[in-house]
């Protein structure tokens, strides 16, 4: 990290504290993974200090200023009973389309990963997918509330325009009181979800990560992954996650997957990121754990976040991963910006 960064990581500490809310957003029963006011992963995970010492050991590898991506064919509007679509749009967002019913993870389309849409990362390259462009969205899927993965303004307008049923982690309701009133189904983890229309059952899953929207206000509410039962197997969308625990239980009780969406990107400095990001190898691991029939990965070239490894290091990590456990190559596809595929 540069002086000007390290001068500018100082003056901010202090500022930082007001983008955080009180820890007082879920109040229920203690648990193995709630112990009254914060969760926990059961897991070692990174302290304040490890957050202050990544940062100012950071040493940042040079991203482009602006990627521009090919344009690609939009979206069906729906899938026949039985088909399954995948379309990736930017960093956790994706359309998932199962039997009939539209699904959209982790919405973002602002142009900021920040409070007020001022601070935070910035994108450098325009979601895959215009707003416009969408079909109709049933359900939306919020795997946490790190701004990158909750975003307001782009809540806002799904609700406007689509009425979806929001589902997500205890706790993250709050955060979304003023932006989609009455929308919200809040699971803890193993909890499932029945849609009313006939869509696919949805179990939300235990991860590896954390939560927060500012310094103090972490581990507030719960992060986790999705299950969706699909007329012809099922669909894991891990949202963020490091190598967990609990990912031998998830195989137990889904594998083998139909799909496994998994991050693969932001993953180092691997001391800090482990924790919380699987590398393209993890997510290698995890693919052969859910034996699932296809993989696809996602959460990377998007946000100017923590760019400790090069925009695209995940595609030939990836490449090694998979040639190293013997996978082949077509197994664990990398999507581009806006590609959409059909999964057998």
């Amino acid at each position: 990290m540069t002086t000007h960064s390290r001068a500018l990581l100082i003056a901010l500490l202090p500022f930082a504290a007001l983008t955080g809310t009180s820890c007082a957003v879920h109040q229920g029963p203690r648990s193995d993974h709630f112990d009254g006011t914060r969760f926990t992963t059961g897991e070692p995970t990174a302290t304040l200090a490890d957050h202050a010492r990544w940062l100012w050991e950071m040493e940042p590898v040079a991203w482009p200023d602006w990627i521009v991506d090919p344009p690609q064919p939009p979206p069906i509007a729906r899938t026949a009973p039985g088909e399954l679509r995948f379309t990736y749009i930017n960093h956790a967002t994706i359309l998932i389309q199962i039997d009939g019913i539209n699904i959209l993870t982790d919405p973002i389309w602002s142009r900021r990963a920040g409070p007020w849409g001022l601070l935070g990362a910035s994108r450098v390259r325009a979601p895959g997918l215009a707003f416009d462009q969408l079909p109709p969205i049933d359900v939306v899927l919020i795997s946490h509330d790190h701004y990158d993965h909750l975003d307001r303004p782009t809540l806002r307008r799904l609700v406007a325009r689509h009425r979806p049923v929001i589902i997500t982690g205890l706790g993250v309701g709050a955060r979304l009181a003023d932006t989609a009133p009455g929308a919200v189904v809040e699971l803890d983890w193993w909890q499932q979800h029945a849609l009313a229309n006939g869509g696919p059952e949805i179990v939300f899953l235990p991860t590896r990560h954390d939560s927060g929207r500012g310094w103090f206000d972490g581990n507030c509410t719960l992060w986790g992954g999705f299950a969706l039962k699909s007329s012809r197997g099922w669909v894991l969308f891990m949202g963020d996650t490091g190598w967990s625990r609990h990912f031998p239980a998830i195989a137990t009780r889904f594998a083998p997957v139909r799909l496994a969406i998994l991050p693969i990107g932001s993953y180092e400095k691997r001391w800090f990121m482990q924790d919380r990001h699987l590398n393209p190898d993890d997510a290698v691991r995890a693919h052969l754990l859910f034996r699932a029939a296809q993989s696809v990965g996602i959460h990377f070239g998007t946000f100017c976040e923590h760019p400790e490894q090069a925009v695209d290091a995940h595609e030939t990590d990836l490449a090694q991963a998979l040639d190293r456990r013997g996978v082949a190559r077509d197994r664990f596809w990398v999507p581009g910006f806006g590609e959409g595929r059909s999964i057998p």
